[in-house]
């Protein structure tokens, strides 16, 4: 359950200017996913990896204009998705408990996130954080299907930073876990939130 979050404090990492790569990893019960997040200002870009580190689709957001596109690079085809982030304050039960756990020196602490509706839970290790890219991450990403849809589905996420996330049924059976890997503060390159030339959108009627 233990892991390690490399933290690097630069330039980049301060509040409202964060700029890098974030590396995540998603272990289902059938699958691993490798994720990797571009930040730079309020441009996103989401890379999901399969097995045998196969490009599976990306996302593309500019949280600026509340944009968010989905990208196959394989079929070089892309479509706008809609994030719903709106508050689900009535539909969820947050306890945040006094139970922490350390991680590479920060100390986390339990949020259990209970969904009535599905009778389903989310554990939560979150610690506080001067990065300021999760709440642009809600923004762009909640309830779009991506890989990393339970990390970016966490109410309250301002100031904060989960670096765990553990999700079960209802009968405490383990669904997913998220980790953050890796938080690397580094100059982006531009023209890597730009959507290929010659990408053809796939507009839904």
């Amino acid at each position: 359950m233990f892991f390690t979050l490399l933290l690097t404090t630069n330039a980049y990492s301060k509040v409202g200017g964060f700029e890098g790569k974030v590396n995540i990893v998603r272990e289902g019960v059938y699958d691993t996913i490798q994720v990797e997040v571009y930040i730079k200002g309020d441009l996103l870009r989401v890379n999901e990896f399969g097995k045998g580190g196969k490009l599976i689709r990306s996302y593309f957001a500019n949280v600026a204009k509340g944009s968010t596109y989905l990208v196959s690079f394989s079929n070089k085809m892309y479509s706008k998705v809609k994030a719903d982030n709106s508050p689900m304050v009535s539909n969820v039960e947050i306890i945040k408990s006094e139970n922490y756990i350390d991680i590479d020196g920060n100390r986390c602490y339990q949020w259990r996130v209970k969904n009535i509706a599905t009778q389903t839970e989310t554990t939560y290790w979150v610690t506080e954080s001067k990065y300021d890219f999760v709440p642009k991450l809600v923004s762009a990403l909640a309830n779009t299907g991506s890989a990393i849809d339970e990390l970016v589905s966490l109410p309250k996420s301002e100031g904060i930073l989960p670096m765990m996330v553990i999700d079960r049924t209802r009968f405490r059976k383990l669904r997913s876990s998220i980790k953050v890997l890796s938080i690397t503060p580094m100059p982006i390159s531009q023209t890597l939130f730009t959507i290929p030339e010659g990408f053809n959108e796939l507009i839904s009627s």
